[in-house]
């Protein structure tokens, strides 16, 4: 297949699941302004950022595949969305130690040659194990926290070390797209994804 594979996003964690998998992209992310959209529903929520995400691009590259998502944390009935600075990060880590949470990845694919435009959110429960103090500290320290939802990113392996369970898809949680979604919609419009 010769048409572009456009990813609306500038996730190093999206961008390198894709190079991993051998899927030929391009990058161009959506200049939306995610704040204003908003909706009781967490869920919905990340589907409508996603959604917006992608039909911005779409507007500019009509005849290609444009695929985007969304991700953030709610935990204890609080939407984690990424932190302004590495206090306000380590206050999200504190909160999610040892606790349950649940990781929404919002997610838009747009093949308009195909007639094919598909949105979801995919949902990942998952609980913390206990933090200690130093750990924290030393975490957002080493890790760009601000560049993450709720701090944290499952793509990074010491990352998986702080995660005591997880039930849901496994790459909307490790990269936040949720690629076995995307697989199969990439094979309908005439891509052959394989090892």
């Amino acid at each position: 297949m010769n048409r572009k594979i456009i990813l609306a996003s500038q996730s190093q964690a999206r961008k390198k699941i894709f190079s991993l998998l051998n899927i030929p992209f391009a990058v161009v992310p959506a200049h939306i302004d995610e704040q204003a959209i908003r909706h009781d529903d967490p869920g919905m929520q990340a589907e409508l950022i996603a959604r917006a995400k992608a039909e911005a691009v779409a507007k500019e590259h009509p005849n290609a595949i444009i695929i985007a998502a969304d991700t953030f944390t709610v935990c204890d009935g609080i939407i984690l969305e990424k932190p302004h600075d590495t206090k306000e990060a380590a206050q999200m880590l504190r909160l999610q130690s040892g606790k349950p949470g649940m990781a929404y990845s919002g997610f838009c694919y747009i093949d308009a040659v195909n007639k094919i435009q598909y949105s979801t959110t995919v949902e990942t429960a998952f609980t913390f194990r206990e933090l200690q103090e130093e750990e924290i500290a030393v975490y957002v320290r080493k890790f760009p926290v601000t560049t993450w939802s709720a701090a944290y990113s499952p793509a990074t392996a010491y990352t998986l070390t702080m995660i005591a369970s997880m039930n849901g898809s496994a790459t909307s949680f490790t990269h936040g797209l949720p690629m076995e979604v995307l697989i199969s919609l990439l094979q309908k419009s005439g891509f052959s994804a394989h090892p």
